[in-house]
């Protein structure tokens, strides 16, 4: 089958022996030459166009102005002159004298073609002779495609390279005159078929004279492989805008689907995959990836771990690359079925990391790179991107003492979530980078929050919602604030710079959000005494007080007598 088609796009790409009125075809038998004409001339050309299309009628060497669409620019082409063009007159062994059109080959080319000489209508000083139909097939075998195209890829052959442009052409000018043999040297990273070796003649005999400018429309199938990406926020929360909120420490579900496209049929033979990866990466290390949780699809099947693909994980980016071996391999599995369009699907889990430098928006982008048949270098699709976005407390603390400073480890706050405007749950912390991030779930030994002794108190991985930031502990000589503050943020549709803005109120007042954070200052307010004064009363201070009361009393009597008995 895939011989039939090398056939058909040299047919479309040029047909040699077409209204050439040949006379004969190739003898069982190498006969004798009566007399040799060769075209000789310096000027010839061949113009190449490529097209993404199927093939149609055969090309006659002739330019073609209707019919054709979709030109495929990168595509490498390489040219060699590998024989001459000749009208030959020959006797053969039945003493039947022909005249033909014959390609006259070296013993090296017909080497390259897999040609025998003993099978050439004539030869004559160690160039054999054979019917242009003869080298057409020869050069169409599959088994001899690889071997053809690695020939004119190697610079010693001093093969003329020269690449589409977006027109889709390529013309090689200023050729000497001769057979020329022509194959792809790259191919851009779209084509999901290949340019198979092909022929032209310089000249060839088109519309009853013969011209040194031949036309050749061979034709490449291209498709593009897309790549998608989705995330499940699998605690339930959803919301209208479309844009995906998460806390610290949440645990997310990932999907990324790659998309091969059907290699189209009747055009040679599909480009295989020498290599294909995806990787996916997550920007400053925002995401702790459960490599344990990673599965790879083709299609409805379960791919192999280790057998089929691999997984690695460095740093921020996550690679999912199929293996290589030859008949179990996830390559040899895709590459099995590249008439159909088929998809790769990776799916893993991830959680919020609470350990890396805070950013409000969380960015994580995938792509797939491979490399097909052909192709000199390995290429990236497009990327896909899912975009998170999360918020934070930016606690500023005072005292109202501007002498006194703030002692290491002394001011304390704890955060709780909302119920019907009441204290809910406590939300569980945990400590990164200098700061506080929301943690999924409480340590063994609770990390509390305290305030730098700089003042500041920055809590990171919060979603939209309402929170109340409860202190807990202060500075000796200091009174605690007498009720938690409640903190409202609401992420809006409106976008800056590409960021998801959000609005918040502190106690019902509007609050300045900058890079996420909401921003508030909070002063503690010195006792007047100059010492803590108990939280609550009780019975033992009432009485103190009222013993003390009671001696300043009798100190007051025994003054007043002393001083009227003195004035006696």
């Amino acid at each position: 089958m895939k011989h039939k088609l090398g056939i058909r796009l040299f047919a479309a790409g040029m047909a040699l022996v077409m209204a050439l009125g040949l006379l004969g075809t190739s003898a069982l038998a190498a006969g004798t030459v009566n007399s040799v004409k060769e075209k000789t001339g310096t000027n010839g050309q061949i113009v190449v166009t490529v097209y993404d299309q199927n093939p149609g009628n055969a090309g006659t060497g002739a330019p073609i102005t209707e019919g054709l669409s979709n030109p495929v620019e990168g595509v490498g082409i390489n040219a060699l002159r590998i024989g001459s063009v000749v009208e030959l007159t020959s006797t053969d062994t039945n003493n039947k004298v022909t005249t033909q059109v014959a390609f006259g080959l070296s013993d090296n080319i017909c080497t390259l073609l897999g040609l025998v000489p003993a099978n050439a209508i004539a030869s004559q000083n160690g160039t054999h002779y054979f019917a242009p139909e003869d080298v057409q097939t020869a050069v169409a075998l599959e088994a001899n495609q690889a071997t053809i195209e690695a020939h004119l890829n190697d610079e010693d052959n001093r093969a003329e390279s020269l690449v589409t442009r977006a027109t889709g052409v390529a013309t090689f000018d200023n050729l000497n005159y001769g057979l020329y043999l022509l194959a792809k040297s790259e191919l851009p990273a779209d084509a999901t078929t290949d340019l198979v070796p092909f022929l032209v003649s310089v000249p060839m005999y088109v519309n009853n004279a013969w011209t040194n400018t031949v036309y050749a429309y061979p034709k490449v199938r291209t498709d593009d492989i897309t790549i998608s990406k989705t995330v499940d926020d699998q605690d339930g929360t959803a919301y209208a805008d479309g844009d995906i909120y998460v806390n610290a420490g949440q645990t997310l579900k990932y999907t990324v689907t790659t998309t091969i496209p059907a290699a189209a049929t009747g055009n040679g033979s599909a480009n295989g995959f020498t290599s294909f990866a995806i990787t996916d990466t997550n920007t400053s290390s925002t995401l702790d990836i459960d490599t344990n949780s990673v599965q790879v699809k083709l299609g409805e099947t379960v791919l192999t771990k280790d057998t089929q693909y691999t997984v690695s994980y460095t740093g921020s980016v996550l690679t999912i690359t199929l293996t290589n071996t030859q008949t179990t391999g996830g390559l040899a599995a895709l590459n099995a079925n590249l008439s159909t369009e088929q998809t790769i699907t990776v799916t893993y889990n991830a959680a919020v990391a609470t350990d890396v430098a805070f950013s409000s928006k969380l960015t994580n982008t995938a792509k797939a790179t491979y490399q097909r048949e052909g192709m000199g270098n390995s290429a990236d699709t497009q990327e896909a991107k899912v975009d998170l976005y999360t918020y934070g407390i930016d606690l500023t603390k005072t005292l109202s003492d501007a002498n006194d400073t703030i002692s290491p480890n002394t001011i304390s706050f704890e955060l709780y979530k909302d119920n019907q405007g009441q204290l809910g749950a406590k939300i569980p912390v945990a400590s990164g980078t200098g700061s506080y991030w929301m943690a999924a779930t409480e340590e063994t030994s609770p990390v509390v929050m305290y305030v730098g002794t700089d003042g500041a108190l920055k809590l990171y991985g919060l979603e939209p919602g309402t929170y109340h930031l409860k202190e807990t502990a202060t500075m000796d000589g200091y009174t605690l604030l007498d009720a938690p503050i409640t903190i409202v943020i609401t992420a809006t549709n409106a976008s800056q710079d590409g960021e998801v803005t959000a609005t918040a109120t502190v106690n019902g007042d509007n609050a300045q959000v900058t890079n996420g954070l909401v921003s508030l200052s909070v002063e503690n307010t010195k006792n007047d005494s100059g010492f803590n004064l108990p939280q609550t009363g009780g019975a033992g201070t009432l009485l103190l007080t009222a013993v003390g009361l009671g001696l300043l009393s009798i100190g007051v009597i025994l003054l007043a007598m002393y001083r009227k008995k003195g004035n006696r």
